[in-house]
């Protein structure tokens, strides 16, 4: 199995995905807080626990489903506001945001050795947010969010657009992921994945 430890055996791969959230970047405070706030004027209350167990899920789904707990119905429009809100929210807790050293410090490694793309179920202003605050938005060739697929993960878009983005294909990559449903969106993808809440 591939291991965090040695950064030699991810060479052997045509690409590496990085998931942002969790992965390269603890933002799951920030991000609970931002959601928190941003639901509560729908009557909504977002427990950590709640929240723990949407992780990996892209941002348009978890409110989704959050909203349709609580017996909102929610258009397109209004998921895309609140997604837009809860950015916003996200950026004022940036400041609470750290690196996930193990995984930060094998794409450091891998950066120019492999190609690298980040592929996050967040949005395109909140994960540039997150790279730029940590120093990593140098490492990698590409950038791709839940803004530019029609379906967030557990589907595999993001990565299978990730990988076309690369010129690689997608048996040639490896995603590293912290949550369940990034994992499966992976294994959708045919991409084998490493699971990082393991090597942490």
């Amino acid at each position: 199995m591939v291991g965090l430890a040695d950064p030699e055996e991810f060479t052997r791969y045509g690409a590496v995905l990085f998931d942002c959230d969790g992965t390269l970047a603890d933002t799951h405070p920030a991000h609970h807080l931002a959601l928190a706030a941003t639901l509560e004027p729908f009557g909504v209350t977002v427990s950590r626990e709640w929240y723990e167990g949407y992780t990996g899920t892209s941002t348009p789904e978890t409110i989704g489903a959050a909203l349709d707990g609580r017996g909102v119905r929610a258009d397109g429009e209004l998921i895309g506001r609140l997604v837009a809100e809860c950015g916003e929210r996200y950026l004022d807790h940036l400041a609470a945001v750290t690196e996930i050293a193990a995984v930060t410090a094998l794409a450091r490694e891998l950066s120019g050795r492999v190609p690298l793309a980040v592929a996050s179920g967040g949005t395109r202003r909140t994960v540039e947010a997150t790279l730029r605050h940590l120093g990593l938005d140098g490492l990698f060739a590409r950038v791709v969010t839940r803004d530019e697929v029609e379906r967030g993960k557990p589907a595999p878009d993001i990565f299978l657009l990730a990988a076309r983005q690369l010129g690689v294909d997608p048996a040639a990559c490896v995603v590293l992921e912290d949550a369940d449903s990034g994992l499966l969106a992976a294994r959708r993808a045919g991409m084998a994945a490493v699971d990082v809440r393991g090597g942490r």
